[in-house]
């Protein structure tokens, strides 16, 4: 596709058997307040039977693309899209479950315009509960909703660099980037945090992110997340693999000396804070029912870093 005929914002939605919660995203897309060109690109990723183009039909919807990948894995479903081409300028992901703002489209577009310096973004996200669910006091603890139901709100009405201020980088279910970025080659690895680790390669590269206040999507969760046990789990595996890629970040090529010497001492270091986070998750259960299944998911993720760390 020539420069000229590119959408000014392509929207990548990598889907697998919730064509309902599709529906109501690009029926959200589809309501937007914006006069840009923009385009939807929806990947399959191997549901059966496949979706069709005519199932996601949405008055209103500026432009649909309907891609199929085989290979199961987000990853896989986001960088068919990349290498299919034809993208816009900007390029935004999200999940199949989300809710825009009205004006969510005009103000990633804005944002990304007044702010030149920066190559990544993301805006505020917020839950939205399943209808007729009691949800547990533990489940709006700020750690739940962070991890567990993925959605950031840094309580700012300023912008908000990554890494200063703010957490290094966004929830995968909402961010978007300059198409330029993916001239080095980056795609999203095969990995779970696919997303972020994603984003901190880019910014290893020296491409800035920032958060910004006026971008604004609901996640819609699913009854079966707001479970103890996946919050369990998830905690468990986030510590893994963020301490797995502070690992591999520490020991890649152009690292200083001192660096490189630092990160040898890594197993040593998370040896000795074993104890400390099994201690931790031990007098978590002393705490009342609002942060208790908060304070040991996070003794949880101590505990799955201290054990990765010690087996590199």
């Amino acid at each position: 596709m020539s420069s000229a005929h590119r959408p000014a914002l392509s929207i990548l939605i990598a889907t697998l058997g919730r064509v309902d919660s599709l529906r109501e995203v690009l029926a959200g897309l589809a309501a937007s307040k914006t006069d840009e060109a923009y385009e939807v690109v929806v990947i399959d990723n191997a549901a059966e039977p496949p979706l069709t183009a005519a199932a996601l039909q949405t008055p209103g919807l500026r432009a649909l693309r309907l891609l199929r990948e085989r290979q199961r894995g987000k990853s896989h479903a986001l960088n068919h899209a990349l290498d299919e081409g034809g993208l816009g300028e900007i390029v935004a992901v999200i999940d199949d479950d989300m809710s825009p703002a009205a004006d969510w489209i005009q103000s990633v577009l804005s944002a990304t315009r007044r702010l030149p310096q920066f190559d990544i973004f993301s805006g505020k996200s917020h839950v939205v509960w399943p209808a007729g669910v009691t949800v547990p006091p533990w489940a709006r603890e700020p750690l739940a909703l962070g991890l567990l139901f993925s959605v950031i709100d840094l309580d700012s009405s300023g912008d908000v660099e990554f890494g200063k201020g703010g957490p290094r980088f966004p929830s995968g279910n909402h961010f978007w980037f300059r198409r330029s970025v993916l001239e080095g080659g980056a795609r999203f690895p095969h990995a779970w945090i696919t997303e972020p680790q994603f984003i901190v390669a880019l910014r290893a590269l020296g491409h800035r992110g920032v958060f910004v206040p006026e971008a604004i999507i609901g996640h819609r969760i699913q009854q079966e997340l707001i479970d103890p046990g996946k919050f369990g789990e998830r905690a468990f595996r986030m510590g893994r693999e963020m301490a797995e890629l502070d690992v591999s970040m520490a020991m890649r090529p152009g690292r200083s000396v001192l660096a490189r010497i630092r990160s040898r001492l890594r197993p040593l270091r998370a040896l000795a804070q074993l104890g400390a986070w099994s201690f931790a998750w031990l007098l978590a259960g002393l705490r009342p029912e609002k942060t208790r299944l908060p304070a040991r998911a996070r003794a949880l993720m101590g505990i799955a870093s201290c054990r990765a760390r010690m087996s590199k």
